[in-house]
Formats: structure tokens, sequence, C-alpha cells
């Protein structure tokens, strides 16, 4: 599902002494199928955003279409029922909104609530516990049995279970080790793949960013500060570290390469292993000279 922002502008508590102004007339648009990243300080409007693309939040001014649906400062809520189906968000600390006594129970309250059968929800709770890499053998079992892993696994199922066409994740990898956040990354970008969805990411990580993402947005003060590729973003360290963003340490360490050797590596380096196959064509072509 296309999505399309135009002039979007919230103020949250309008026309009150506490007003504030969130996002200032924001132009953007997400084509379907992509994996984009919104990045920003705490403050610059990446959360608010998000949080329109589904209802929870409306414009105070401007628009915001997902495929079909627009939603505007008038909107009414009966009519955003349809959009939830299609826009699934995964927030940050998901397990912490399970409350069902089963895992199963837990899944299927999403489908059941907007009119799918019993039958057909426990289908598709089996069929999301797969994609998260769980066995069907906990359906049965209490989600507050679990470990903190497999219950953030049944929370995103959750959201599967609805059969979304947009997965907006804030902050997936939010309390993990880096362990556990390689193997969540891992579980997102292939569904990514193999559900063809469109995934919009709100993250602090830099790394994740540079590694899993087409698109890159950085907010500022409300507004779009910059789009790009990866490449293209933290390509400009020093406007980033202007808006209080870093660039990802594989970027940092070729820096400091590049700065011993006394020469420019080249190549690409957003992720490790794109980073050492760099240097490997470095060394290659030095020991050729």
């Amino acid at each position: 599902m296309d999505i399309a922002i135009n002039k979007l502008t919230h103020r949250y508590q309008d026309k009150s002494p506490f007003e504030k102004l969130a996002l200032n007339e924001v132009d953007l648009t997400i084509d379907s199928g992509s994996f984009i990243a919104i990045i920003g300080h705490t403050g610059s409007g990446k959360s608010t955003i998000i949080q329109h693309l589904n209802g929870l939040l409306k414009p105070t001014d401007g628009t915001v279409s997902v495929g079909d649906f627009t939603i505007g400062p008038k909107q009414k809520d009966k009519h955003l029922k349809s959009l939830r189906k299609r826009v699934g968000m995964v927030f940050q600390f998901p397990e912490h909104q399970l409350f069902e006594e089963t895992v199963e129970k837990d899944i299927c309250f999403g489908p059941m609530n907007f009119g799918i059968s019993e039958g057909a929800a426990k289908e598709r709770a089996k069929k999301a516990l797969a994609l998260v890499g769980l066995h069907e053998d906990l359906l049965n079992r209490s989600p507050f049995d679990l470990s903190g892993g497999q219950m953030r696994r049944v929370a995103i199922a959750g959201v599967l279970a609805m059969e979304p066409d947009v997965i907006i994740l804030d902050e997936p990898t939010a309390g993990l080790d880096p362990r556990g956040r390689k193997e969540m990354m891992k579980l997102f970008s292939s569904l990514h793949q193999e559900k063809n969805l469109t995934t919009i990411m709100i993250t602090h990580s830099m790394e994740d960013t540079a590694a899993y993402a087409d698109q890159v947005v950085v907010m500022d003060k409300g507004k779009v500060l910059m789009r790009g590729t990866p490449h293209e973003i933290f390509s400009q360290k020093e406007r980033l570290l202007q808006v209080g963003l870093d660039i990802p340490e594989t970027y940092r360490f070729i820096e400091m390469l590049e700065k011993k050797v006394g020469k420019s590596i080249g190549g690409t380096f957003l992720t490790i292993e794109e980073m050492v196959h760099s240097i490997h064509q470095f060394l290659t072509k030095e020991n050729h000279v």
C-alpha cells in the first residue's frame, strides 16, 4: 500500500495554553513494499508521524493517505476500523500488551475483534506463530510462562494474525541484548520479504537503519530534514551530528582506518560484511601496487 502524507501538521492540546507543535506541514511518500527507517532525536516528531498512519492520532491540518484510505482532521473514528486491519503497529515493548490466559487467545483477539470467526482466527494464530519462529505447542500455554523473547514474538504474532499490508515498528529492539536484537531484526527482515510488507521502522539504532532500510527519513523539529538511501544519509556526518544523530560504527571504524593509513578505503560499508569486503579489496589492491 502506497502512503502519502500531505502538509501534515499536528498540535498536541490544540488551542489550549499547553499547545505544542509536533509536526509542521510534513510531506512524505512511502512506496508499497519499501522498508523505511525514520530517525531523529527525541522530540523530533518521528513517533507522532507513525501514530497518524492507523488513526491513533488525527491531523490538526493536512491529510494522510494509506492506500484508498484518507485521514483528515474531521475523520470519524468508525471509518478507521478498516484501516487498522491493514496497518499493524508493533509498539515498543509489545510483550507488555499481552493479557489473555493462553497464547492462542491472545493472538486470536485482534482478528476476532474485527469480525473473523473463531475457527479462522485459530488458523491464523498457528500460521502467525510459525512466522515468528515459535512452535504451535505453545498455543495453550500462558504467555506469562514464556521467556521474554518468546513473549515478544507472541505479541508480534498477534499483529501478523491481522494479515496487515503495512507494519510499523516502534523501537523494535528496545531492551534486547545484542544477540536478541540481531535475531529480532532478522525476523522483521524475513517477514518484510516473505509477506511483501511495507515496513516502517522508528529506531535510534544507526546500525539497524544501515543494515535493513532501503530508505531513511531524518526528522528534526517536526519536519523532514533529509531523505535518501542509507549511503546518502550516512555520508553526511556533520549534518547528522548537528541534529544529535550519529553514524554507524562501521563508518567510524573506516574513518579511523583511513586516518591511520592515510588513504581512502573506498567501497561501501553500511554493514560489517560490507566493511570487511571493502577492506579486503583495499588490501588486495595495495599488495599489487
